[in-house]
Parts: C-alpha cells; structure tokens; sequence
C-alpha cells in the first residue's frame, strides 16, 4: 500500500535552475503559478489568472471544463514560454483543485465532459442514505462529516438518476486534470479523502461504504501517494503547451486545502485556517480523530502532507460574499469591486451583525442577502440594512467562527492553541484577520495569500529532488514569507 512521501527523490536533480508550473483550480478563479528554483531561492511568478463558477447545464449546474482546461493550457504555455526566452525549460506540473465534485471516465468513450458543482448537490440525499448506514458509522470509517455535497452523496445522485455508465471511473477534478495531461488514471491521498469514501487510517477506499450505497457500479482508480510522479504529459499536451519534451506531472497535495497547509506540522499550537471560497479551521494531528466528540463538534478528517490529518472544520468563506456581489452585480447591470466594498465596510465603526456561517442555507439559495437576513434574525443580531452592511456581518461571522473554533480544536487535540495562522486569500483581508485576532484573543499571522500554489511547488520540489524536505521548500520561498503580516488581539474580545 503505497504512504504518502515528502523525502526527496532518490534520483539525483541536474545542475542548474528548476522550474515548476502550479495549477490552482478555486471556485472562483484559477491560476497558473510559475515557481522557478535557483541558487538556494524559489521565485514564484502568477503567468496566467482565470475566472471560474458555476454555469448552468443540462442537469444542473456544472462547471466550464472545456473553458477551465484551456484556460490551464493557456498558462502552462505561458509558462512554457517564458522558461524558453531564459534557455529554460519546465521540469514539473503539479494540479490542486477544490474538492468532492468529480468527472467520470466512460468505459468505452472516456471523459463524458461533464463535472457537475456542488452547489447543486441535492440536499435530501444524506437522509436517503443513512436508511443504510448512519452519520455516525460513516463517519466512524472516513472521519468525514456528512455533507449533501460530498462526493458520496453526489454519486449515489447519479447512480439514482441511471445518470452514468456501468463500469465509468471516478476523478475528482484535480485527478481528472492529471487524466487529460497525462492519461493516467489515479486517486491522490489528499483529495480522495474529500469523498466520504476514504478509511483515512488504512488509506483504502472502503467496501462497506461503496455496497451500503449503491456505489459498485462505479469503478474508483488506484490511490497514488502524495510526492508521487503520475507520468509524463501527452504528445498532444507536450504539443500544445510548446514543450520540446513531455514534462513530469506530480501528485501534489491535490487538495487545496492540504497544499495551503503543506506547511503545517502537529504539535505546533497553531490554529490553522484555509480562508478562499471555502474556509477551513483546524489543526494538524499524526492520525485522524473519528471519536463522537469530534463529529459532534463539526470538525472532519482530511488528509495532508506527509501522512499528517487535518482535523477541521469545513466552512463556507469568501463564496458567501461573493454570492452577494454577483446579485448585486446583476441587480445593477455592472461588475463591482470586491475591495472597495470590505474596504468601506471594515471603516464602519458600529458593531457588525452575526450569523452562523455553517448554515447549509447559505450553499442552496439564489437570494444569499436574503438569508443572512434571516439568519442575523433568527440569531437576535439587527438585520443588516445595507450593502455595507450586508459585508460587514460576513466579515464578522467569518472572524467569529474562526476564534469560536480555538476551544474546540485545543479541547480535541489535547494541546493549547496559542496563535492563528490565516492563508489563502483571506489573509489579504485586513480586516477579517483582525477582528479574528480580536475575537479570539490570540496574535494572528497572515499569509501567503497564494498558499495552495505555494505548497504545490514546495511538493514537487521535494519530489524531484531540488530540496531535502517541505520546511526546505518554505524556506526557500523568500518573497512569499516577506507577505507575511501580524495582527495582535489589540482590544478585548466582543
């Protein structure tokens, strides 16, 4: 059973520079970042952005695959490119995506082209499958709290619904980004344990679960370790990127989660938190915790970096203000600045009304301002009556969730928390960061924003040998540590 590997390969790297593409698939945007080490130092250049969210299909919503993939050929070109104009070339590709949604490989037609988004995940279907395994013996196997928009559930969707093929593959998107470069099809650590189908212990899909719910009709691929080589790109992707050579695609941590967090270690006090689209709160443990009191207390186990869990929370982030920007957009027929809007609420001195950030009503709804309406009245907090308004009240029980978790994560991994650590883009949120450290009472440190690629590159460094280990990587990385900021809990929490 292959484990998850951060040593360095055993194959000697050559002289010289190495450089590495990061392919960071969010929920709503994408990028390609080039990472280039040379001399002791990675200098990481973004060379292609793109935006990404849902659109309607035929079943419902989906994602652009055919526009997010060229997207991603785009930038690996650029990529490919510049390398070229420097006597260059690209020595690695690594792919970190979102989680749970997935594409299915056709037995006899391959990539059915389709991958549906959880935001139209049926929300009824976890109670059809505890008919025939509970919650709490879901969670017993995975340690993954049940969630509609898990990927079990969306499958079990589609096995209703006759909506696949007998026999068809399960990728999850980063892994189905490896099968389009390379052909290969496998399930990387980190992101399979993203489907509620993983026994994170014993790092095998599991049979109990798959029978229990109708899933064997689906075939799920090998489980590949983290550091992994998945094989080289295609003559076609080799072509169409401009490369002279296939170029090596790595299994990163494939979660974006677990690439942001590449970094983290257990034990070190820390309470760690993944703030994007998605806001992810926890701690690092050496195993997973499937106790009672963990499910009880809303926290998951995903996988990470060199065989570690993280045990968190998973949270609904930045798309909660994003959902309010696109109706806001629409409601006045222009795009507006995300910026401005925080930057003018965050100036508001008067107390921000709060709401619960976890309320699966915020992932199903086209009308988000109207349920945090509600939901600040069912809390007793004042409705907030504006648009600044509206923003602050995020901002607000954002930062409250993140400091509401200290309590639970010190109680869990039997440790005190003594300081927050904020990445992704959330970190570049002034304002978030430091009503968190004024929420929880603990210093807070911010960065980098660009976590999820940064971990992406720091694992293929490991993996082709261009340094020791991921403390190594991170050293490395001078420019993404000067970003850094910290925030003191300046006045007593509210």
């Amino acid at each position: 059973m292959p484990r998850p590997i951060m040593t360095s390969s055993s194959l000697p790297a050559s002289e010289g520079p190495r450089a590495f593409a990061a392919v960071d698939l969010g929920a709503s945007s994408g990028r390609v970042v080039l990472g280039t080490y040379r001399d002791g130092a990675l200098d990481m250049t973004e060379v292609h952005r793109f935006r990404n969210g849902p659109v309607e299909g035929d079943g419902g919503l989906e994602w652009d695959v055919a526009t997010l993939f060229d997207e991603t050929i785009a930038g690996l070109r650029r990529a490919v490119a510049l390398l070229a104009e420097r006597g260059e070339r690209l020595h690695g590709i690594g792919i970190d995506s979102w989680g749970v949604d997935y594409g299915l490989i056709d037995p006899e037609r391959g990539f059915t082209g389709r991958v549906k988004n959880y935001l139209g995940a049926d929300p009824a279907e976890p109670e059809r499958a505890a008919e025939h395994v509970s919650p709490s013996r879901a969670y017993e196997i995975t340690g993954v709290l049940t969630q509609h928009i898990n990927t079990a559930y969306q499958l079990r969707t589609d096995a209703r619904n006759a909506a696949a093929p007998d026999g068809s593959t399960v990728l999850l998107t980063s892994d189905l980004w490896v099968y389009l470069l390379t052909g290969v099809q496998e399930a990387e650590y980190t992101i399979a344990s993203t489907t509620q189908l993983l026994d994170p212990e014993s790092r095998t899909w599991s049979e109990e679960l798959r029978r229990a719910w109708g899933l064997e009709g689906f075939r799920f691929p090998k489980l590949a370790a983290t550091g992994a080589c998945a094989g080289a790109t295609t003559a076609e992707i080799t072509e169409r990127i401009g490369a002279a050579e296939p170029v090596p695609v790595f299994h990163v941590a494939q979660h974006d989660t677990a690439s942001a967090l590449a970094f983290a270690v257990p034990g070190s006090g820390e309470l760690l938190v993944s703030s994007g689209s998605w806001s992810l709160v926890g701690v690092t443990l050496e195993t997973p915790l499937r106790s009672a009191e963990a499910r009880e207390a809303g926290f998951t186990n995903e996988l990470g970096v060199g065989g570690s869990t993280l045990l968190v929370r998973n949270l609904p982030g930045m798309l909660i203000l994003t959902g309010c920007v696109r109706v806001w957009s629409e409601h006045d027929g222009a795009p507006l600045d995300v910026i401005d809007l925080v930057t003018r609420a965050a100036a508001d001195q008067a107390p921000a009304s709060r709401f619960d950030v976890a309320d699966p009503r915020l992932l199903s709804t086209d009308d988000p301002v109207g349920v945090i309406t509600e939901l600040c009245r069912e809390a007793g907090s004042p409705e907030p009556a504006t648009r600044l308004e509206v923003v602050a009240s995020i901002i607000e029980s954002l930062a409250a969730a993140y400091a509401d978790s200290v309590a639970a994560c010190a109680a869990l991994s039997g440790g005190p928390i003594t300081s927050i650590r904020i990445v992704g883009g959330g970190s570049r949120n002034a304002a978030l960061c430091r009503r968190t450290a004024e929420l929880a009472g603990l210093p807070v440190t911010a960065g980098p924003a660009e976590a999820s690629a940064l971990g992406n590159l720091a694992v293929q460094l490991v993996a082709d040998g261009a340094v020791a280990d991921i403390a190594a990587a991170y050293a490395a990385s001078e420019r993404s540590l000067a970003e850094v900021q910290r925030y003191a809990p300046t006045r007593l929490p509210a």
